[in-house]
């Protein structure tokens, strides 16, 4: 005999999707309303840290979607039209990045040495090049590369201290680390290329471009590693409690 009653199962996973992308959203959306923080001519907000939380905590392609809608939505609501859909693009890339990276490294094992040790030798080359540079142009450190230059080190440092400490790390913490950084890592690439562009389109020379675009990084850089330490440690607070309610 045929079971013809409905499955109810699909309808209830798709209205819980919807249901958390509509709130991620809401989140970053306000996160850039309130907490847009100016800081040395930079501003820090909050924007890419509910994106890749979002993607930890949901999915990959629900967090992606959750922060192409809201962060989107704050760029044509505020006075950013322009840049909306570089905004749209880019945090669905790195929702979808996020999560394909978590889900894929949180069944493997011993990944997290390579990549710190990868983060430390680019992370102190980049903060080397950018001294190197600044002398050998200006004679001192000055402007973007006054901020460019310790940021790049302290990463490095950063990096080496937490090889050490690797061990203390979880699978899942260490896979979500990993995750967020390449998250924001697919961001600070796709702004770079925007400016890039941008400044080639206005008739500025190939050379010029790249370097105003690589020094105009500072604020991407800065909010990237709000991002990372912040979606990491609340992401290994709340995953237990998020799951328990909406039974993910």
């Amino acid at each position: 005999m045929e079971n013809n009653e409905p499955n109810l199962k699909k309808p209830k996973i798709a209205i819980l999707d919807i249901t958390l992308i509509a709130l991620f959203a809401a989140l970053g959306y306000i996160s850039l309303v309130v907490l847009f923080i100016p800081f040395a001519g930079m501003y820090i907000h909050f924007g890419n840290l509910i994106v890749v939380l979002a993607a930890l905590l949901i999915g990959g392609w629900q967090g992606g979607l959750s922060g192409s809608i809201g962060l989107g939505l704050f760029d044509l609501l505020n006075g950013y039209p322009d840049s909306a859909p570089k905004t749209i693009i880019l945090k669905f890339l790195i929702g979808l990045t996020v999560g394909l990276v978590f889900n894929l490294l949180n069944k493997k094992h011993n990944f997290l040495s390579v990549f710190l040790v990868i983060s430390i030798i680019i992370s102190l080359m980049i903060s080397e090049a950018i001294l190197v540079y600044s002398l050998t142009e200006f004679g001192d450190i000055r402007g973007k590369s006054a901020i460019l230059f310790p940021l790049f080190f302290i990463i490095g440092l950063f990096s080496l201290l937490f090889f050490f400490l690797r061990k203390k790390f979880s699978e899942t913490t260490s896979a979500a680390l990993v995750a967020v950084t390449l998250g924001m890592l697919i961001n600070i690439i796709g702004e770079f290329l925007w400016k890039y562009f941008y400044y080639l389109f206005s008739g500025m020379d190939s050379s010029a471009a790249f370097v105003a675009s690589a020094l105009g990084q500072s604020s991407t850089l800065i909010n990237a590693g709000v991002a990372i330490v912040g979606s990491v440690f609340l992401y290994t607070v709340l995953v237990k409690p998020f799951n328990r309610i909406t039974k993910r």
